[in-house]
């Protein structure tokens, strides 16, 4: 096996595949500047807050979940990464938008490439939407537990 020749390929490939996201991902940043200098950013915040206001996010977050959910992970944390801060969402917030993109990334592409191949699609979208829902859901409440928890237990005073 030749090892320089694996090595050159996979570093070409390499550079392919970031080219490819860097291509996409700054487009996607520009487009979330120019909503936000138009004023539609906030109009898409304020129409789809009872949504994320469901998962206890700011409705700047939804721009994130939906290109997390039409495009996938990697272009949906390029454009999350930007709306975090610009939104001060928590590391609890950020966690729960990144389990619920985490498990429905892609969920149409993903499902129209499934249903190509012989999968039933309805069930392949409703059990990653239903997925994601009940694990979000779950981290949620278990860190509002541990929040309550945490916060009846009080130093001791002398």
């Amino acid at each position: 096996m030749d090892w320089s020749r694996v090595f050159v390929e996979t570093f070409n490939s390499s550079c392919s595949t970031i080219l490819r996201i860097t291509l996409i991902v700054i487009p996607l940043l520009i487009l979330i500047e120019c909503l936000k200098d138009m004023g539609w950013l906030e109009k898409i915040a304020t129409r789809s807050h009872g949504i994320t206001k469901l998962f206890g996010l700011p409705g700047e977050s939804a721009i994130g979940l939906i290109v997390g959910l039409f495009t996938g992970i990697v272009f949906g944390s390029g454009v999350i990464m930007q709306i975090q801060e610009e939104a001060k969402m928590t590391k609890t917030q950020m966690n729960v938008l990144f389990l619920f993109i985490g498990i429905c990334h892609g969920i149409i592409e993903e499902t129209v490439v499934f249903t190509a191949v012989g999968a039933n699609g309805f069930i392949v979208f409703t059990s990653r939407l239903a997925a994601a829902i009940v694990f979000t859901f779950a981290y949620m409440w278990i860190m509002r537990a541990v929040d309550r928890r945490t916060s009846k237990v009080e130093p001791k005073t002398r």
